[in-house]
């Protein structure tokens, strides 16, 4: 049976005290560092189906033993795994340090390799200039080169971050200029790991703000075979062109890298002059593959492009394994790392179930100021005062119990499918905002059996219907604004 953590009064006041003492310490940790050393949408409604790389997660077995995970030590990757980092020299100093307290802690850090646009020493770990082999005639006549320039002018990476983090495109100022030079790297990143480590059974290419959930990614290659061309990801769509989505990261077998790298014999060379007009490296990566005959597979949700804010738990992927997140801020690594280390087999993938039960839940808030739980503006007619949501929500979760069985999993699919259970803020957009509340005392048990109940595989799912609708949404979601904003 599924246990949630208990909530207690002063829960709130303990979270923000553990939130201030992690933004502390990290912010410790990046003067230290600095100081020391200086004075795309994705589109996942084709997907490319592959059972063996789910299966091999879930049916993997465990003794309990945990020599693989963090509580055993480093993981042992051998030389079967190499790490890509891909971060630039306008964030390095900041995302970087944060990768290396939380999700690389457990990481051979001779397994990894970092690349930037610029090369830097951060903490006595060495960034790669991905960039350095772009000829001078591709550079000199491109302005995606411009802040290249600028950053080998300044060298030094406080005054980089500094004058240059919100440095705009010279092609378009609604675009930052390193994102604009940032799709010149995937490529070149693919071939100088090749051959940096050319005999490595796995490349996992990342981006600076990606969580790996370790345990899961070791489960899974275990399973696959490196002598097969794999280029996996969680597919996304560039016109027609199905890619790998880069911050979601992008698992590579040694013969797909050995394809590009030596089949292609300069690949990356081929496409610099190309690649300007172009939005995105990953694509361009996808290209390069798909001149080899090698096309993506799609790998979510295990590898997936959502942060612990956004992150949706549904019928699909309850219990799948995770292997990735993207966008994840500093706070929430250090909870990812925190929940990690508290796992009681460490070496076991994680499961969607295990992060909810074991992290997302408690992040949920009892309340919050302009939150609309990722409703995409939708509303609840007729309430309009958050007390009178309260009173109804909790009326309504009272009598469900009540309702035939069938309709728990209705209910469950709407928990888990229709709703993102993290607060996330949303931007002041309206005159009048109302505040979002959730009356956890009383929709903990109802959530609680549910989940139990979809735990002990009671997994049909029957037409919505609108009662249990509206138990969630008069929960969960911002309703309509008064018409008398007086009142």
């Amino acid at each position: 049976m599924l246990k949630f953590p208990s909530r207690s009064s002063g829960r709130s006041l303990a979270i923000r005290i553990v939130v201030g003492l992690a933004i502390t310490y990290l912010a410790i940790i990046q003067l230290r560092i600095t100081y020391s050393q200086f004075s795309r949408t994705q589109a996942t409604n084709e997907s490319v189906p592959l059972k063996a790389l789910k299966e091999p997660l879930k049916e993997d077995s465990n003794d309990g033993n945990d020599s693989d995970g963090c509580g055993g030590g480093l993981i042992p990757f051998g030389s079967s795994l190499v790490v890509t980092v891909k971060t630039g020299a306008t964030e390095a100093f900041q995302k970087i340090p944060i990768q290396l307290e939380t999700t690389l802690g457990c990481v051979p850090l001779e397994n990894v390799l970092w690349f930037s646009d610029m090369a830097q020493n951060v903490g006595g770990h060495l960034l790669i200039d991905a960039l350095d082999q772009i000829p001078a005639s591709v550079k000199n006549s491109n302005s995606d080169f411009d802040l290249y320039t600028k950053q080998q002018e300044l060298k030094d990476p406080v005054e980089i971050s500094k004058l240059l983090k919100n440095m705009k495109s010279p092609e378009d100022d609604k675009q930052l200029a390193a994102w604009a030079l940032d799709k010149y790297k995937n490529l070149h990143i693919v071939e100088k790991a090749f051959a940096a480590k050319p005999d490595a059974d796995w490349y996992m290419h990342i981006d600076a703000d990606t969580y790996v959930l370790w345990p899961s990614l070791v489960a899974w290659i275990k399973k696959l075979d490196p002598s097969k061309k794999y280029y996996l990801g969680s597919m996304a769509c560039l016109d027609t062109l199905p890619f790998a989505h880069g911050g979601s990261g992008i698992l590579v077998s040694r013969a797909a890298t050995r394809s590009l790298v030596v089949d292609g014999n300069g690949t990356a060379a081929r496409w610099d002059s190309q690649i300007a007009g172009n939005c995105c490296g990953d694509g361009i990566l996808a290209a390069a593959f798909k001149e080899q005959d090698i096309h993506v597979k799609n790998a979510n949700p295990s590898l997936m492009g959502e942060s612990p804010s956004t992150i949706k738990f549904e019928l699909y992927n309850w219990h799948e394994p995770l292997v990735t997140l993207h966008h994840v801020s500093a706070i929430d690594a250090v909870r990812l790392r925190s929940f990690e280390d508290k796992r009681q087999n460490k070496s076991a993938p994680v499961l969607y179930s295990e992060l909810f039960t074991g992290l997302i839940w408690d992040m949920i808030p009892d309340s919050a100021e302009d939150w609309d739980n990722l409703s995409d503006g939708a509303t609840v007619p007729n309430i309009y005062f958050a007390d009178e949501c309260a009173r109804s929500c909790s009326g309504e979760v009272q009598a469900a119990p009540h309702l035939r069985s069938q309709k728990y999993s209705t209910l469950l699919s709407y928990l888990l499918n229709e709703l993102s259970f993290q607060y996330q803020p949303k931007p002041h957009v309206e005159a009048m905002e109302w505040p979002a509340s959730l009356d956890t005392e009383t929709i903990e048990p109802l959530v609680l059996h549910l989940l139990t109940w979809i735990q002990d595989g009671n997994w049909a799912v029957a037409k919505p219907v609108t009662d249990l609708l509206h138990i969630i949404l008069r929960c969960w979601r911002r309703v309509e604004s008064s018409p008398d904003t007086s009142a």
